[in-house]
């Protein structure tokens, strides 16, 4: 029997070949669609989830207070990792982390820049680090670096463990130990290098050990077995505010735990509340998936429905024989799934060609498990699951033919059957102009943010992180002497943050007239005389530092934000806020006054969709931080590049010369919302593609079935131009409603998704005209073929063919 419905499911496709390449490539895209998405889905939601302890593993973030702002950071000071294991008994393990950053190491005549980690002993065992030469325990000593098998062997080659290399070109460590990269898709990815703490202590940050107003570190705990974090969180709310000075307790630190699953999806807070995070853009993604597939699978219903007096004989014979109907609900369900296979294998295909550009615009290391029981399995669901979603209603609206009706010939396809079809045409249009509408409010605040006034200039200006001794130790004028002499460079600045980085944070400032009971949080960056002028800051009241003024070096440069704040009190002219507070002095924690000389406009120093804060500018030339330099515009940059490389390399000779374009940086602020909106403008332009097919094969249809009125309105005269009306007019309809539907639709969607957003913009109407225009163009351009084809051919052939 089984063998049977095969044999005959395969004539069918034969028989109808054109057909049959409609349903099954859409069918193929659609699954391929939805398998790069559950690939890409699958990798989010499987994050960290390589480490061994995954379920038990969480970070320690605080609330704290700046007025009626509340902030949630995962900083923390170094001694709270002792008292957590001292009085938390819900804790079976924390690890202190230093923040990772680039090094440079070196071995013989290699030199390379890696990120690494200062780590506790005990980091090995919690985070399930997999030693394939020595051994973790090395991380108790001080000069010993554990490094990744990638590292390894492109530093050292073969035999690594026992050898010497050196960091910062200076220091010498003993490589104990080679472990296992980090998984693509895990918190550490990008770390190559595992040190001891007690390494980064010994390099002049004692200091440190015991401050508990210093937030330089990560603290990381392991729960026991039968804890949770519900449990142990009370017991670390106040540890912090018990611990610290009066000027973190005025910031009222309440301590929580993040779980390991939440770290990468679900670390976004907003006054204290976790609002999610990514997970917003796997939900959306995912559910774009499923509608893809099933705008594929409707196709197939609507093909099978609309060809139902094609096989209404057929089922009429069949049941005049015996057959019951659960018998042609399986035979046709049979076909379904012959045709689902053959789709699916075409995916699979897709899928592996179009994997490495996926991956490269997801930024990825995906791959298909081939060899992977629970793929298999998850392939054979979902062949199943998508064949019986495809073909169930076809099978159960071809196997309620009355028979006697379709064996005389009297039984025809009413108004009423081509119902369904209509709907799921406008399913499918609705879905696929919510996607396109929704990919432009996306690429569309993406602009917003672009073009919002960023403080700085961008262009030819690079930033060159200060990694070793000897270039920290080289006379900062002499070398910025030189790089000018050269030709290479306007201007050059040091800072200890570059313009696009973070920066440090401080609550002591205090000011004449300043509320005591406020603590408002100021960002700092210390800097060298030239920082303004290399970067382009725009002032809006005073001046830029001068080296000609000796009282410069204790001046500060601050932001409209932080000008505003300060001049909150008694403002002289409530309009020019930056007029209100040249003159006026910051005392710093260290009681060191600092008058205000400049006031700038306010700058986008991190996520450009979201507001920015006080900070502002002072001198300090003991930071190692970073140089700043604008290239020469009158050179070309490679030439400008080579000058300042044989500048840099004549202080720091073995260090490979590494910087960033300003402008680099500053794009990567946008690089979350750009992938969602790259990956969302494939999927939009997949579904309307799919939905565009299946309106193909239905036209094809339609002109078949009324190929004998369209020969009689010819031979009375009707135009060819008039038939193409006709013959076009119920499919526009049939988008119309999809836009009408869609448009409010789309517009509820696209405003929950931008509240996410402190800056974002206005919904503007041309986007669903445009939308909508553009949806009816496609239709009209989609069915015109079949239309104008049926409208030309010779009315006697026509009527022949009857």
């Amino acid at each position: 029997m089984l063998k049977n419905y095969f044999i005959i499911g395969w004539r069918n496709l034969t028989k109808t070949r054109g057909y049959a390449f409609i349903n099954i490539t859409g069918l193929a895209i659609g699954m391929a669609v939805a398998l790069l998405i559950g690939l890409w889905v699958l990798d989010e939601v499987n994050y960290n989830k390589s480490f061994k302890n995954h379920e038990r593993l969480g970070l320690l973030y605080h609330h704290v207070t700046f007025g009626e702002q509340v902030l949630t950071i995962n900083d923390v000071p170094a001694p709270i990792g002792n008292e957590l294991k001292n009085n938390c008994a819900d804790l079976e393990e924390v690890s202190m982390i230093a923040w990772a950053y680039e090094h440079v190491i070196g071995y013989q005549e290699t030199t390379l820049i890696e990120t690494g980690l200062f780590v506790e002993p005990q980091f090995a065992d919690m985070f399930s680090v997999h030693m394939l030469e020595g051994s973790a325990k090395a991380l108790k000593g001080v000069h010993a670096v554990l490094l990744s098998k990638t590292l390894a062997a492109d530093l050292l080659g073969d035999n690594p463990v026992g050898k010497t290399i050196k960091s910062g070109n200076s220091e010498e460590m003993m490589v104990a130990g080679v472990f296992e990269d980090f998984p693509a898709n895990s918190h550490f990815a990008e770390v190559r290098m595992l040190m001891p703490m007690a390494y980064y202590f010994s390099r002049g940050q004692q200091q440190k050990m015991d401050n508990w107003d210093n937030f330089d570190f990560e603290c990381y705990v392991l729960l026991r077995e039968h804890a949770s974090f519900a449990t142990a969180e009370p017991k670390i709310k106040n540890l912090l505010f018990e611990k610290a000075s009066g000027a973190i307790k005025a910031l009222n630190p309440n301590g929580i735990l993040l779980p390991l699953e939440k770290w990468h999806l679900q670390a976004t807070f907003k006054d204290g509340v976790n609002i999610g995070g990514q997970v917003r853009f796997v939900w959306m993604v995912g559910t774009i998936g499923v509608f893809v597939l099933l705008l594929a699978c409707i196709n197939f219903m609507n093909l099978s429905t609309a060809r139902s007096e094609k096989r209404s004989k057929e089922v009429g014979v069949r049941k005049v024989m015996g057959s019951v109907r659960w018998q042609l609900v399986s035979q046709f369900l049979s076909e379904s799934l012959m045709t689902v296979v053959i789709s699916f294998v075409m995916a699979l295909l897709m899928t592996a060609l179009c994997l490495p550009l996926f991956n490269s615009m997801a930024e990825k290391k995906m791959i298909i498990p081939w060899t992977d029981l629970r793929f298999i399995l998850i392939s054979l669901v979902f062949m199943l699951v998508t064949s019986v979603l495809a073909g169930s209603y076809p099978a159960l609206y071809l196997s309620s033919f009355n028979p006697v009706k379709v064996l005389k010939g009297v039984f025809r396809t009413g108004s009423s059957a081509g119902l369904p079809r209509k709907v799921m045409v406008v399913f499918q249009f609705t879905i696929s102009i919510v996607l396109i509408i929704g990919t432009m409010v996306v690429f569309l605040q993406i602009q917003h943010a672009k073009n919002r006034p960023v403080g700085f200039d961008r262009e030819g200006i690079v930033n060159m992180a200060v990694r070793t001794e000897e270039l920290a130790k080289a006379d900062y004028n002499t070398l910025r002497h030189e790089l000018l002499s050269s030709g290479a460079a306007t201007d050059m600045a040091k800072s200890d943050f570059p313009i696009t980085g973070a920066m440090s944070d401080d609550v002591s400032l205090t000011w004449e007239g300043k509320d005591p009971t406020t603590r408002p949080l100021f960002g700092m960056n210390s800097c060298s005389h030239d920082f303004p002028k290399t970067n382009g800051f725009q002032f809006i009241e005073g001046r830029d530092f001068s080296r000609e003024i000796t009282s410069d070096s204790s001046a500060v440069i601050i932001n409209e934000m932080a000008a505003r704040l300060i001049a909150s009190e008694n403002p002289v002219n409530p309009k020019n806020p930056g007029q209100n507070v040249i003159g006026k002095k910051l005392k710093f924690a260290d009681n060191k006054e600092r008058e205000i000389i400049g006031v700038i406009k306010d700058q986008i120093r991190w996520t450009p969709f979201v507001n920015q804060t006080p900070h502002l500018y002072y001198i300090n030339y003991r930071v190692k931080g970073h140089l700043t330099i604008r290239l020469n515009p009158n050179i070309s940059t490679h030439e400008a590049l080579k000058r300042t490389e044989a500048v840099i390399k004549k202080y720091d000779p073995l260090t490979p010369f590494d910087y960033k374009f300003q402008d680099d940086e500053y794009a990567r602020l946008f690089k979350t919302e750009e992938r969602v909106g790259r990956l969302a403008t494939i999927f939009a332009t997949l579904a309307i593609f799919i939905s565009c097919i299946g309106i193909f094969g239905l036209a094809a249809f339609a002109v078949s079935q009324r190929t004998k009125e369209i020969g009689i309105r010819k031979v009375l005269g009707a135009s060819a131009l008039s038939l193409w009306k006709m013959l076009s007019g119920d499919f526009v309809r049939l988008v119309t409603i999809s836009i009408l539907v869609a448009v409010p639709l789309s517009y509820y969607l696209a405003d929950e998704w931008l509240q996410q957003y402190d800056y974002r913009v206005e919904l503007p109407w041309w986007v669903f005209a445009v939308t909508g225009a553009l949806a009816i163009l496609l239709t009209l351009l989609t069915v015109s073929y079949q239309s104008i084809k049926a409208a030309m051919v010779n009315p006697v052939k026509s009527l022949r063919s009857e």
